[in-house]
């Protein structure tokens, strides 16, 4: 019996992600594979046999040390379960040797997937703020040159910064009831409620509601409107937009900050 489990957890929630693998083990269900580069879909298998007691989630490519400790374990007691480009998921029996230095790789992985708090904090309001401004121009502006286009741009802008606040309020919901640990200035995130569970989980059906909603609006505009400049407008957009969202979510750890930055790129072109 394969159990699908949808999941969106952020590179920064690697513990609490073990923490529903682990759930799933108490529930009879061991991890046995994954679907994409993320760890949005996770397939669970019911088995009778023992399954692993404790679990480790690695990163790949982080870090050379970590990189050479994971080759150890592979040739370890630690069973593989599962593994894509990004990631490497290992059972360990309880109490076994190969837990322990799992630990220590988890703690140092843990320390480099830490969120700076005043670096990210300056960031995303540079980009709110930015965001904000851009958007106000567009609203001005919505009136002059293709109304259609501009409409469509401004409907975009509104979406993709709505989809970052949800997906932004979860993870600030989730420090105030102090599922996210602050130290030496950085934040780190051991677990996650309910609450951010369900706005991440509104969060990703807006953000496809936004991109195939855009593309059907898109196409019913190109063909009532048959214009060749509102054309080449329209392609340039989908031409940012594709490019901007595939950089950094397989080239940059994937974040759903990449909104706010599609957002802000967006603005900035179409303005040129």
């Amino acid at each position: 019996m394969v159990k699908i489990v949808y999941n969106n957890y952020q590179f920064y929630e690697y513990a609490a992600l073990t923490e529903l693998i682990e759930k799933q083990s108490k529930k009879g269900y061991t991890l046995c594979g994954m679907i994409g580069n993320s760890f949005r879909i996770l397939k669970f298998c019911h088995t009778d046999t023992d399954a692993p007691k404790v679990y480790a989630v690695f990163y790949k490519y982080l870090d050379d040390e970590i990189d050479e400790e994971i080759e150890q374990l592979k040739t370890g007691k630690g069973e593989i379960l599962c593994q894509n480009n990004h990631y490497i998921i290992f059972g360990f029996p309880s109490g076994d040797a190969y837990e322990k230095r799992s630990r220590l790789i988890a703690e140092k992985q843990n320390r480099l997937l830490g969120i700076p708090v005043k670096k990210t904090a300056a960031i995303v309001c540079m980009l709110l703020l930015f965001s904000v401004i851009t958007t106000v121009l567009k609203i001005l502006l919505v009136q002059k040159g293709d109304f259609y286009f501009n409409q469509l741009n401004l409907a975009l802008y509104l979406a993709l910064i709505i989809n970052f606040l949800i997906y932004f309020t979860g993870d600030l919901h989730d420090m105030r009831k102090g599922k996210g640990v602050y130290i030496e200035g950085t934040i780190y995130f051991f677990s996650r409620t309910k609450l951010k569970n369900l706005l991440f989980r509104i969060g990703d059906i807006l953000r496809w509601v936004i991109l195939t909603g855009s593309i059907c609006i898109s196409a019913a505009i190109l063909i009532s409107a048959k214009d060749i400049v509102l054309t080449v407008n329209l392609l340039r957009l989908w031409v940012i937009y594709g490019s901007v969202g595939f950089v950094y979510r397989f080239r940059v750890r994937g974040s759903y900050l990449y909104l706010l930055i599609t957002q802000v790129l967006l603005a900035a072109f179409s303005f040129l």
